[in-house]
């Protein structure tokens, strides 16, 4: 069941990311109310769709087996499905789908929250792909070129607009921080038991 629903948002999203870009660019130079932090954290999505086509679709492993086969997270002897089952592989997903599209319909209530997703994009994938992945496979690993392509760079240019635009307070910056690296300490601790299951 999973695995079917796995499926569907793959390719769901390699449609989806270039129509939502092409929409996105499209209100913001329509639309005088559309600021450019929404418009940031908005187009956020579909460069994670684009970089979740690399990791999953474009890739001649695929992150799946690349996660469960070659890094250090990988059981020994490894498992098809383990650390990252379908389920989970879903969970994680559909967490970054939906708290994106949160953080940008509440970017003028609480921009923490879609602050919090740049955060812990850059910070996972800059230290995930770059440096945990070339421990026991170094070269290329499913999502490196978008990491370092895409994400990367849309998240500094993020953080630095959000910066020097004054369009959090210290509180805000802080709560983001905190969401960032705590979802990324959820996931490590998931992922760690998962890997201790018998």
């Amino acid at each position: 069941m999973y695995k079917t629903y796995n499926n569907i948002w793959e390719r769901v999203g390699i449609l989806l990311g270039p129509i939502l870009i092409t929409i996105f660019i499209c209100f913001k130079f329509t639309d005088p109310n559309f600021s450019w932090l929404a418009f940031l954290y908005w187009i956020h999505l579909p460069l994670v769709m684009i970089h979740e086509t690399e990791e999953y679709i474009l890739s001649p492993i695929g992150f799946e087996k690349f996660a469960n086969f070659y890094t250090v997270l990988s059981k020994d002897p490894p498992e098809e499905d383990s650390p990252l089952s379908p389920a989970y592989k879903l969970f994680v997903n559909m967490s970054i789908w939906i708290w994106a599209i949160l953080g940008a319909l509440l970017v003028t209530v609480l921009p923490w929250v879609g602050m919090g997703l740049i955060f812990f994009q850059l910070l996972i994938n800059g230290i995930q792909h770059t440096i945990i992945f070339q421990i026991k496979k170094p070269g290329y690993n499913p999502g490196f070129l978008t990491t370092w392509l895409v994400l990367n760079p849309f998240c500094v240019v993020t953080l630095f607009y959000a910066y020097y635009a004054h369009a959090l307070s210290s509180l805000d910056w802080l709560l983001a921080l905190i969401l960032g690296v705590g979802f990324i300490g959820i996931l490590l601790l998931k992922t760690t038991s998962k890997r201790k299951e018998e």
